[in-house]
């Protein structure tokens, strides 16, 4: 079944800890973290990495998942176009094909409700699994065993235990939810692991997870993606990518001026959550010594027209960057406009979209002043970017 890929857009706010205080497919000598996880303020969806391999389960009730997953613990199968866990305790899947750094690894499955047996479930995504079997586990569980899952953890191996140097294990959902929908990703140089839960299936992430000392045990890890679950849950559009992004591309259609002027937009590169790298948009063939600025949106692409020539690329709601003026010569097309966009975002950390995740995609273009021109404005054409870890 098809629903919106979650996308990571990270604000603070701090909770208590709630639910047993351990994990409760392992027993009470299992104790959870205190530390406080992160909690996102609503925004508008936006879609995550390009998929390098998926399966939305959209096939006929079978015992098994098909040829492209390898069980390697209990058993799973299709039920009603969604996987399902349909043994007990712990199982778990490796996919056949799909291989990444675990560095670059994004990985996003829908949590659904039990199909049948006891409330207590998890769904994991498993990343780095080695030819031991060594990897990283990252799971969302109804701890409680009350229909909700209510807890997230994150462990070496298949619902193993801390790794040397880990700065928390488990943590509390703010808000217990039936289902939902979890990406998995590492930044800081694969050093921290990241869980981000959408929990009504908007595009939107509702929490964010996270810990730190990933690299202590990276030397050990591998390249295999996996499903974990325990007892009966279902499952729904599993997606994993290798941390590719396509380039920044141009879409839509620049105005022409009354000077004759069709105003380019650019972007050096993709922008970085960990600000990695440079990200510089230039706007070239600008009419000369005009006012303009450069704007964006997280909403998706748009093209409606905005004057007899140009039109306006981005969907509301956007954010506006400082007012600027083009250079160049009056009644010429040798004007440009920029951003440093790292440069922007830093400055402005409420800016829509912050605070950003890998996979976010971002529209922007340009407007300027064109007195004679409809409006007595014209616009860009615009650029799609794709944020990096």
């Amino acid at each position: 079944m098809h629903r919106p890929i979650a996308v990571f857009l990270l604000a603070p706010a701090l909770f208590a800890q709630s639910g047993p205080a351990f994990d409760a497919t392992q027993g009470a000598g299992s104790t959870p973290s205190a530390i406080a996880a992160v909690s996102t303020v609503a925004s508008t969806p936006v879609s995550s990495l390009v998929a390098s391999w998926s399966d939305n389960f959209n096939r006929p009730n079978a015992p098994t998942l098909g040829p492209d997953w390898l069980p390697q613990a209990g058993s799973f199968g299709i039920d009603t176009n969604r996987g399902w866990a349909s043994a007990s305790s712990i199982q778990w899947t490796q996919h056949a094909t799909a291989a990444s750094s675990y560095a670059n690894a994004v990985a996003s499955m829908d949590f659904l409700p039990k199909v049948q047996g006891s409330s207590l479930v998890y769904v994991a995504l498993v990343f780095g699994i080695s030819p031991t079997n060594d990897n990283i586990f990252m799971k969302v569980q109804d701890n409680d065993s009350n229909g909700f899952y209510d807890r997230v953890y994150f462990y070496r191996g298949i619902n193993g235990s801390p790794w040397t140097g880990q700065t928390g294990t488990s943590f509390p959902l703010v808000t217990p939810t039936v289902s939902g929908r979890m990406t998995c990703y590492f930044t800081n140089n694969g050093d921290t692991a990241n869980i981000d839960i959408d929990n009504n299936f908007d595009g939107t992430v509702d929490e964010h997870f996270q810990t730190n000392g990933v690299l202590n045990v990276a030397p050990t890890l591998g390249t295999g993606f996996g499903i974990s679950c325990y007892n009966n849950p279902a499952v729904d559009n599993w997606s994993a990518s290798d941390g590719t992004t396509a380039a920044p591309s141009t879409y839509c259609t620049a105005g022409t001026t009354s000077n004759g002027c069709a105003a380019s937009i650019s972007a050096s590169a993709n922008p970085s959550v960990s600000l990695a790298s440079a990200c510089n948009i230039a706007v070239a063939n600008v009419e000369g010594q005009k006012s303009g600025l450069i704007f964006y949106s997280v909403s998706g692409q748009l093209i409606q027209a905005w004057n007899a020539t140009s039109f306006l690329c981005v969907k509301a709601p956007t954010q506006r960057s400082s007012t600027q003026v083009s250079g160049g010569s009056v009644g010429q097309c040798d004007g440009t406009l920029s951003l440093d966009w790292n440069a922007f975002q830093t400055a402005n950390p409420t800016a829509l979209g912050n605070p950003w995740s890998a996979g976010n995609k971002v529209q922007v273009q340009a407007w300027f002043r064109d007195p004679p021109a409809g409006k007595a404005t014209n616009l860009s054409n615009a650029v799609e970017l794709t944020y990096v870890p």
